[in-house]
């Protein structure tokens, strides 16, 4: 990686970089309950009855009655994901347009960057013209499988060779990788995840790739009960497909890092208070690892931010119930008086947590992982590794770096966890080597204009 900061292919990496950090001086915490004193709903309430509604739901629909990975294929043909992305994408700007919306919850910057954006998309299209054939045509992706009731609960399963007689009874199961994508939780898709699934296929590890509700269809806790029906289905039905349940690791990304923080620790005070049955939900301690990637883990320390960057902080507001930042916010959660009095059994449930960041992020600053990583080692939690990358970008493991060749960020993270430090040293050194995809001047061309 060069100056990008490789770490060793076989081992969890440990502490890499300290960064200064922002005060948090007279900053708002979370206290006592989450019901507020009158008597309403406040965002964690509402955050806690979701993820009480997918206890209650289990993984209705699923289990013993999910389709086979066969049907799944005869089902689903090309017209209809066409048909489906489109009717998608009709219905989710049709809510943005006019450009005022836009404007009056970015602000005016908003557009600039917009512009930024697309720019950026043309120049790297030559070079990701590969993984957009591959999503819709390579015939080991499972696509449209849906895990939830709700508007764009489906999943996307990347089955690698080797699946096919890991679905047979008896046989030996595949690690599994959840993979939550980012977005600024207004624009991610599943799709995001295609040349992190097609490098796992290569590593013979099964991808699932989330969608959730994006902001103006939900806000933070229907996001968050979206990732929860998801991790609940995958629990449930993975075998079907393959997939070993119990060496499974879930790998997000910016707003998809901020949301699955949230429900991990919500639901484990939630877990540990006895409102949430681990048996009917997805309990985070049966998970192998959570790989946290670029995320911003406390929205009220990143309103400055977006201040200075010439955005309309008060977007963030929108994505709440009532403006509520903090409830939000999973590094505020450790504050709380819940936190508090059961913390200690919480900490003790969690998976290893794998923290990682640039330091040249312009979207969300390496700080933010920096204090989160320091704020749950504080409260308890033991297994956390900061992993802090000298010069890498917001986007450079999922986007630059795949367009050069570049070594592979995302499966390094990740393996470690399924296959133990000499395992995944074995793995990385029997992957095919990436080509790269786009020549170094039009890379640099495009991380120039990118506004992240």
């Amino acid at each position: 990686a060069g100056s990008h900061g490789k770490k060793s292919a076989g081992a969890t990496p440990q502490n890499v970089t300290s960064v200064s950090t922002p005060t948090t001086r007279g900053r708002a915490t979370i206290a006592g309950s989450p019901t507020s004193p009158q008597g309403g709903t406040t965002l964690r309430s509402k955050v806690q009855e979701k993820i009480r509604l997918v206890a209650e739901d289990g993984a209705a629909g699923t289990g013993a009655n999910a389709k086979q990975p066969a049907q799944l294929r005869r089902a689903l043909t090309f017209r209809d994901e066409v048909t489906d992305a489109i009717k998608s994408a009709t219905d989710e700007v049709g809510q943005f347009i006019p450009l005022t919306p836009l404007t009056l919850v970015y602000g005016v910057t908003a557009i600039w960057l917009v512009i930024r954006l697309t720019i950026y998309a043309m120049l790297i299209t030559p070079g990701a013209l590969r993984y957009v054939y591959a999503y819709f045509f390579d015939s080991r992706i499972i696509h449209r499988v849906r895990y939830g009731p709700n508007r764009r609960n489906y999943l996307d399963i990347y089955m690698p060779p080797e699946s096919a007689a890991a679905q047979q009874r008896g046989a030996k199961k595949l690690p599994v990788v959840v993979g939550v994508m980012g977005g600024a939780w207004v624009m991610g898709h599943r799709s995001w995840n295609t040349q992190f699934g097609m490098r796992l296929l290569d590593a013979g590890v099964i991808l699932v790739a989330v969608d959730y509700r994006n902001y103006p269809i939900g806000q933070v806790p229907e996001m968050v009960e979206d990732i929860g029906r998801a991790l609940a289905w995958v629990r449930a039905n993975i075998t079907t497909f393959g997939g070993d349940p119990n060496n499974t690791v879930l790998h997000a990304q910016s707003a998809g890092a901020h949301l699955s923080a949230l429900l991990m620790l919500e639901h484990g005070l939630m877990e540990a208070q006895g409102e949430a049955d681990p048996r009917k939900v997805c309990s985070f301690s049966g998970l192998k690892g959570c790989v946290l990637v670029s995320g911003p883990y406390d929205l009220e320390a990143m309103q400055p931010h977006l201040v200075a960057r010439g955005l309309n902080a008060t977007m963030l507001n929108s994505l709440s119930v009532d403006g509520d930042l903090a409830a939000c916010s999973p590094q505020l959660l450790l504050d709380s008086d819940e936190w508090r009095e059961v913390g200690e059994q919480v900490a003790a449930n969690l998976p290893p947590i794998h923290i990682f960041h640039g330091t040249s992020d312009k979207a969300v600053p390496s700080w933010s992982s920096v204090r989160f990583a320091k704020k749950l080692q504080d409260a308890g939690v033991a297994n956390v590794t900061e992993d802090i990358r000298h010069g890498c970008t917001h986007t450079l493991p999922i986007i630059e770096g795949p367009l050069r060749g570049m070594h592979d960020m995302q499966v390094e993270l990740v393996l470690p966890f399924l296959l133990g430090a000499e395992g995944a040293k074995e793995r990385l050194a029997a992957l095919p080597r990436r080509p790269r995809l786009l020549p170094e001047f039009l890379v640099r061309l495009a991380e120039y204009v990118m506004p992240y």
